[in-house]
């Protein structure tokens, strides 16, 4: 039979007991911060696709040579809608503006965080370039 020491029952628990809320905050950090990521990867690519779609002229609008505002818009929308994802049109001159809004839920920690995105693009004509 072995003998225990007085002074060493419970230092186990103890050390457990202050390790584990750093553990925890730490795997939160690792999964959120990468669902975060993730979320914020996702809405700059549904906002780049839905602006690039946005200023895809159609006949009409390549032979008057500028961009329908109302059918760029349109066409954002419509990618917008096909990826899932929502949010909001601009258009300034030849200039479309996509901004998409996400929400990612935390895991592990507390409560989550809104995201917001945006990407332009501009109508372009040939292989050089040049805008129409």
């Amino acid at each position: 039979m072995s003998t225990r020491w007085r002074s060493e029952r419970g230092s186990v628990s103890l050390l457990i007991v202050l390790l584990l809320p750093a553990l925890v905050v730490s795997a939160g950090l690792v999964l959120d911060g990468g669902r975060q990521i993730e979320v914020r990867r996702e809405a700059h690519g549904a906002a780049a696709a839905a602006a690039r779609a946005a200023v895809q002229l159609e006949p009409s609008e390549v032979f008057a040579r500028q961009l329908d505002a109302g059918l760029a818009v349109g066409r954002a929308q419509a990618s917008l809608a096909n990826q899932g994802a929502s949010g909001s049109v601009a258009v300034a001159g030849a200039a479309v503006t996509v901004t998409v809004n996400a929400r990612v839920d935390y895991l592990i920690l507390p409560g989550g965080r809104s995201i917001s995105q945006s990407s332009t693009a501009t109508p372009v004509d040939g292989v050089t370039g040049a805008q129409p």
